[in-house]
């Protein structure tokens, strides 16, 4: 197996058993178990403690959502070419993005692309719901230093109203060829085969999340948005 085939499985592996949330985020509790999941810099730091473990080594590196840079991503050398793994979006991107050179994919009936300009990789996504390709981040080639990411990390809830999640619930994970997220009271199923979308009460949601990730349900005091 090859390190990217090595890594993408390890990946795909993180995005079924380990979900994007933010309900430690609203309810101002400290993360201490990464394997509980948790916004993007959560995912960050567990599943580079996975590729760790692998004897893979990657660095932190920080992107820009709407203009801000508050995202955070991993970067891996793999025979001397830059590659970007996504692992804390929210979304499933499951393949490496290259920094060389553009490439275009599609699981779970929605769509991953990205463009390279001089010194930027924008990075795309389309669903069956959107039609059309939306902007999800822009990632700059050089990136701050490894300190003052975690210097970010750290300080990532200073001021939370920078993230577009900071006022309702997110909840996403795959299970089985489906990929789930939560919106507020609005989930989303998508899946090769086709596109659903719910309304859900509170009381829906936290049931969802305890199906789906029983470990969460002690944090599960959430305001819908």
């Amino acid at each position: 197996m090859s390190t990217i085939d090595k890594i993408e499985s390890l990946l795909l592996n993180e995005f079924k058993t380990v979900p994007f949330h933010n309900l430690f985020m609203l309810n101002n509790i400290q993360n201490k178990q990464l394997s509980l999941g948790g916004t993007c810099s959560d995912k960050v730091l567990r599943f580079k403690g996975i590729l760790d473990n692998n004897d893979i080594n990657s660095k932190l590196h920080s992107s820009f959502i709407n203009g801000i840079e508050c995202h955070r991503m991993l970067s891996v050398i793999i025979n001397d070419r830059k590659y970007y793994i996504d692992v804390g979006s929210g979304w499933p991107s499951v393949k490496l993005f290259p920094e060389f050179k553009e490439i275009e994919y599609s699981i779970y009936g929605m769509n991953f692309k990205t463009e390279i300009n001089d010194n930027k990789i924008f990075l795309y996504h389309k669903t069956k719901s959107s039609y059309e390709y939306n902007k999800m981040m822009v990632i700059p080639k050089v990136s701050k230093s490894q300190e003052d990411i975690l210097l970010d990390i750290k300080n990532r809830f200073v001021d939370s109203s920078i993230y577009p999640f900071h006022d309702s619930v997110r909840f996403s994970i795959v299970k089985g060829q489906i990929f789930y997220f939560i919106k507020g009271s609005r989930i989303r199923i998508y899946s090769d085969k086709g596109f659903k979308e719910y309304m859900l009460n509170e009381k829906e949601v936290l049931s969802f999340i305890k199906e789906k990730f029983n470990r969460l349900e002690q944090y599960s005091n959430i305001l819908l948005g």
